[in-house]
C-alpha cells in the first residue's frame, strides 16, 4: 500500500496520493515509517502549491494528521525527537502561511481605503453638484450615482478620518438633498399656479364673451372641467386660490339655480391634474 502512495507520488497523480496517503495512515495511525511518508507530502504540497488557499489547506490537514499520530504513536524518546522535527518543519509552513496572510490582508486593507478614499471624493464632488440650480432629471441621477457610491464604500475598512469625513458628508447630502426636493417641488408647484392662472383667466373670459352660450349645461361642463376645476386646491397658492374665488363666484352668480347646482357638482366630481 505504501508503494502505491510512493507511485502516485513520484508521478504526480495528488488527488490519487492523497487518497491512498489518508487511507493508509488512517489504518496505522501509529506507524511512524507511513506518517512520515504522508505528513511529508501534505507539508511539500503546503509548501510549494501555486494556489495559496491549497497550501493553506494542507498545511492544515497536516497539522491535523501531526496531531493524530501523535496520540496513536507508541511514546518513546525516539518517537519525542521525531515529533520535534516534525513539529518545527510545520511551525514553518505554518508562520510563513501566516505572514502571508497578514501581508494579503494589509494590501486589502491598503486598497480599500485607497477605494474609499476615492469614493469620498466623488461623494463630494456629487455633493457640490446639487449646489446650484439643477432640473428634476439631474436631480435624480445625482441621487442613484450616490447610492450606487454608498453600495460600493467598504465602511469596515474606513480610517478614522474617513469614517469622519464619511460621517460630515452623509449629513451635508441628506440635508441638501432635502433642501433640493422641497427647491424642485416649490419650482413644479409656480408651474403649477402659473397653469391654473391661466386656465382661471380663460375661463373666466370665454364666459363674459358667449355667457348665454354657458347657460347651457354641457357646454358649462366643458368650459370648467378643462379650466376652473382642473386644477387641486390643495397645490394652490393663496393668491391663484383668491383669483380662483373671483372667477368661481362672477360664473356662479350669472347661473339660474339649475346652473348653479350643476356648477357645484362639477366642482365636485371634476378630476383634478397632478402635474
Amino acid at each position: 500500500m505504501l508503494r502505491l502512495f510512493e507511485e502516485y507520488t513520484k508521478n504526480g497523480k495528488i488527488t490519487e496520493a492523497l487518497l491512498a496517503g489518508r487511507n493508509l495512515f488512517n489504518r496505522n495511525p501509529g506507524d511512524e515509517k507511513i506518517f512520515s511518508a504522508y505528513f511529508s507530502y501534505l507539508c511539500t504540497l503546503a509548501e510549494t502549491l501555486p494556489a495559496f488557499a491549497d497550501r493553506k489547506n494542507f498545511a492544515e490537514q497536516a497539522n491535523v494528521a501531526l496531531a493524530f499520530y501523535s496520540e496513536n504513536a507508541m511514546l518513546t524518546k525516539e518517537f519525542v525527537e521525531g515529533f520535534s522535527i516534525y513539529q518545527q518543519r510545520l511551525n514553518v509552513i505554518l508562520e510563513n502561511i501566516k505572514k502571508t496572510t497578514m501581508e494579503r490582508m494589509a494590501e486589502e486593507q491598503e486598497k480599500a481605503e485607497s477605494l474609499n478614499t476615492e469614493s469620498l471624493k466623488k461623494l463630494f464632488a456629487l455633493k457640490d453638484s446639487m449646489q446650484g440650480k439643477i432640473t428634476q432629471e439631474k436631480f435624480d441621477e445625482i441621487l442613484v450615482q450616490i447610492g450606487k457610491l454608498d453600495d460600493v464604500i467598504e465602511k469596515d475598512a474606513f480610517t478614522e478620518e474617513q469614517a469622519s469625513l464619511y460621517e460630515s458628508l452623509t449629513k451635508d447630502v441628506s440635508e441638501l438633498i432635502g433642501v433640493k426636493m422641497r427647491q424642485l417641488e416649490h419650482g413644479k408647484n409656480i408651474d403649477y399656479n402659473k397653469q391654473a392662472a391661466q386656465a382661471f383667466a380663460s375661463a373666466f373670459e370665454k364666459f363674459r364673451k358667449e355667457e348665454g352660450k354657458y347657460k347651457n349645461q354641457a357646454q358649462l361642463f366643458s368650459l370648467v372641467s378643462t379650466t376652473l376645476f382642473a386644477f387641486d386646491a390643495s397645490r394652490l397658492f393663496n393668491e391663484t386660490l383668491i383669483y380662483y374665488n373671483h372667477v368661481y363666484s362672477y360664473i356662479f352668480s350669472r347661473l339660474d339655480d339649475d346652473g348653479k347646482l350643476a356648477l357645484t357638482r362639477y366642482a365636485i366630481e371634476c378630476e383634478r391634474k397632478q402635474r
